[in-house]
């Protein structure tokens, strides 16, 4: 089955319990929630998150990552940001503010999710590619970009088999469940850490099966008969986001 759009959350969850991967390397091809999803109005993030924290004694459920990012990051900029343990939408912005200006005299531009060549010659994507590369090493996007995301995400840091509970819980509440099957009944699909290829592909396949009525078309690209519209987004939200789902 080939999943629809809205499901790109929940493929980068179930292939992060099985394997690290690197970030956007590709040209648009890192979807991610949109700027001004981790906070709220006041560009504050959760309570678990907003723990009394400062450089560089960090705490709270991601006070390790900001850590390593804090240590890694080259930039005063990044270190600003990083030293109280949250990132609000605006010090978001002001980091892609420095990535485009690091990328505006090749003619290139980011946001989110997006590389664009904007002016000037045209760059194939492995240039422009190198181009953002080079520049977020420089101004720590992506370790400022991919922390605010986890955060958003999963403010309280839980780790894969909670969250795969609250996926089964979400989609329990809301009926999306396509049969009744338990929780452990759950666990047990789809691809995890410490299995093999085999065993991973025949948990996909079982995980594929049970909900192939949340995806719009079938292995070959055909349209799925199947295919349940109505209740697909709400399926594939609790898949992406399970813990900001009512």
């Amino acid at each position: 089955m080939r999943m629809n759009g809205n499901a790109y959350g929940a493929i980068r969850r179930m292939l992060a319990a099985v394997v690290s991967l690197p970030l956007c390397l590709t040209v648009a091809a890192c979807s991610v929630p949109g700027a001004g999803d981790a906070a709220d109005g006041d560009g504050r993030q959760a309570s678990s998150v907003a723990a009394v924290c400062k450089a560089p004694d960090f705490q709270g459920p991601y006070a390790d990552a900001f850590r390593r990012g804090w240590e890694q990051a080259g930039s005063e900029l990044a270190k600003r940001i990083l030293e109280d343990c949250r990132i609000t939408d605006a010090e978001l912005t002001e980091v892609f503010d420095a990535q485009n200006t690091c990328l505006a005299p090749y003619g290139l531009a980011v946001s989110k999710g997006q590389l664009s060549q904007v002016r000037g010659d045209v760059l194939g994507a492995d240039e422009m590619n190198d181009r953002n590369t080079e520049c977020a090493g420089k101004t720590d996007l992506w370790i400022v970009e991919s922390l605010y995301d986890d955060i958003h995400d999963n403010p309280d840091n839980l780790d894969a088999d909670a969250l795969k509970r609250a996926e089964y819980e979400c989609l329990r509440r809301q009926d999306l469940l396509p049969e009744p099957i338990t929780e452990q009944e759950y666990l047990d699909m789809g691809p995890a850490g410490g299995l093999n290829e085999e065993e991973n592909v025949e948990r996909t396949r079982v995980w594929n099966d049970f909900f192939r009525i949340y995806m719009e078309r079938d292995e070959n690209g055909a349209p799925n008969p199947d295919y349940d519209a109505a209740k697909a987004e709400r399926f594939w939200q609790c898949q992406a986001d399970p813990l900001n789902q009512r």
